[in-house]
């Protein structure tokens, strides 16, 4: 007891390496955002141009570049490899659910901060956005302390939380933009509001000449160097096509009714978002008394209902707002350990979701069926047994009073369901995609070049760029001079395949992994 006192923030923050972090190099980088995430920062490190991010040699105006800086030192430590690549992401995960932990602890109590740990731990989804080589596992931290950082200050009022809080900020902004000051610009506010506190005194006691100065000093000047080094074309892509587009229209098929995002919430945090409904009504009756739980409370909605706004909507979107949504989580579930009694609520909570478990190893062994190419490796869906598993255990454990043990044995289940996601069922699942298969089919110190299109996991796991051919005559003159040339496309217009095998020799054909589109791999 007396270590666990001593060593707790350690053992949480060292837990959440072990679990953001487990088994990412064991397959390969493969979905499109990863690989040009990742792609561009190893093009980053490669020519040397630690301003402007390029993918495949062209000007990338996607996001900032933080994520890039820290994938870039994770190839220093590892590698050009999916585990430099994705590392740090897992690092700032376990950072994010420490940071959780501590503040938890300093402004509630250890008990609560735990239950609140496990649940971050075993939400399967939200850890395996910490497993991708992506720019939000860094904006979910920053947005996260710097909001933990501003009640910090509220209760406090020592001016280093002030610093923190704008810091952050600032390298929010410096990994994808104005959404780090935006949420906290909407929370903030009415957080007061709800507190009766909304007046210029509390205003100015929160130095927002300051921070704004701080904010600019940080983030700006990266912003004005890529603004003059591109003339003003990443400026431009990033600020009108990136952020003003995605709000206001949808964006790349990616949007959906107002109720999507609280769903995207719900299945973000499984298992134990099976009592998000009570956690909201919870906190609401407790906004008087606690006004951490209403602060939680608050950030919670804004950034539900802010993403719920917005025309583009993507699973990703919301979870800077998942460690208050599971504050409200873990303090029902404290409640209900307080009361030593079960709720009828929470019954139908459990049902729900033993009802879940059932659907997942169902649902992906008829997904595995119909992907036609994936059919063999269906078995692998059986480690989803996991999820029922642990929804019956903890359904036994509950109706025989032992409400703690029912809780860990959800949180365990899913915990294990993770593992067996990372270490088993992605891999084999990704041997199947197209850059696997052309790997181990085609030497890797082979040149390539693509014709029209390709899957953007190529360059990354090539480690090289890719010339792109517009035309076949232009195509034709190249191979003629480089005759030993692989051609790779995933064209899905027809005139093009019959063009390429009018002329060069089929050697590969693999459909993409659940999309609609094949990779094609030629030779002379």
């Amino acid at each position: 007891m007396k270590f666990w006192q001593k060593y707790d923030g350690w053992i949480i923050f060292l837990l959440g390496v072990l679990i953001c972090t487990s088994f990412i190099g064991l397959y390969p980088i493969y979905i499109l955002d990863e690989a040009r995430n990742a792609e561009a920062a190893r093009e980053m490190l490669e020519t040397g141009n630690f301003i402007v991010p390029f993918f495949n040699g062209q000007i990338r105006t996607d996001k900032p570049p933080l994520h890039y800086y820290f994938m870039i030192f994770g190839y220093k430590l590892f590698g050009v490899n999916a585990f430099g690549a994705r590392f740090f992401s897992g690092v700032f995960g376990a950072l994010t659910i420490f940071t959780t932990y501590w503040h938890l602890k300093e402004h509630q109590n250890r008990t609560l901060a735990l239950i609140v740990a496990m649940v971050l731990l075993s939400a399967l989804f939200f850890v395996q956005e910490f497993h991708l080589a992506v720019p939000d596992p860094y904006l979910i931290f920053f947005i996260t302390l710097s909001l933990f950082s501003f009640y910090s200050y509220y209760r406090t009022k020592q001016r280093s939380w002030l610093l923190v809080f704008y810091g952050a900020i600032a390298l929010g902004v410096l990994t994808k933009g104005p959404i780090a000051l935006v949420l906290p610009g909407l929370i903030v506010p009415i957080f007061l509001i709800f507190r009766n506190e909304f007046n210029i005194g509390t205003i100015l006691g929160l130095r927002p000449f300051l921070g704004i100065l701080l904010i600019l000093l940080i983030a700006g000047p990266w912003y004005v160097l890529v603004h003059q080094h591109t003339n003003g074309e990443w400026t431009r892509g990033f600020f009108i096509d990136h952020n003003l587009s995605r709000f206001g229209s949808e964006k790349e098929g990616h949007g959906g009714l107002f109720i999507l995002t609280p769903l995207y919430v719900i299945l973000g945090l499984l298992p134990f978002s099976v009592f998000i409904v009570q956690g909201f009504v919870a906190a609401w009756k407790a906004r008087k008394e606690n006004d951490f739980i209403l602060f939680s409370f608050v950030v919670s909605a804004i950034t539900i209902i802010f993403f719920s706004i917005s025309s583009t909507k993507l699973p990703n979107y919301p979870m800077p707002s998942y460690s208050f949504v599971g504050i409200l989580i873990g303090f029902y579930i404290y409640k209900m350990f307080l009361l030593g009694k079960k709720a009828k609520s929470m019954t139908v909570s459990l049902i729900f979701l033993l009802v879940i478990g059932i659907v997942l190893p169902i649902g992906g062994w008829i997904g595995l069926t119909i992907e036609k190419q994936l059919t063999v490796q269906r078995h692998v869906s059986l480690f989803l047994l996991f999820a029922p598993a642990s929804a019956i255990l903890g359904f036994y454990f509950y109706h025989t009073d032992r409400l703690k043990t029912a809780f860990m044995s959800i949180a365990c289940g899913w915990i294990l369901l993770a593992f067996s996601l990372f270490g088993i069922i992605y891999p084999v699942l990704t041997s199947q995609s197209p850059v696997s298969m052309v790997m181990n089919t085609v030497p890797t110190d082979a040149q390539f070049v693509a014709f029209k299109r390709f899957d953007s996991a190529f360059p990354i796991n090539l480690e090289r760029t890719l010339p792109v051919f517009d035309n076949i005559q232009e195509l034709q003159r190249h191979i003629q001079a480089h005759p030993e040339t692989y051609i790779i496309t995933n064209t899905r217009e027809q005139k093009d395949i019959e063009a390429l095998e009018g002329v060069f020799h089929l050697i590969l054909r693999q459909k993409a992994l659940f999309e609609n589109h094949e990779t094609r791999v030629y030779t002379k």
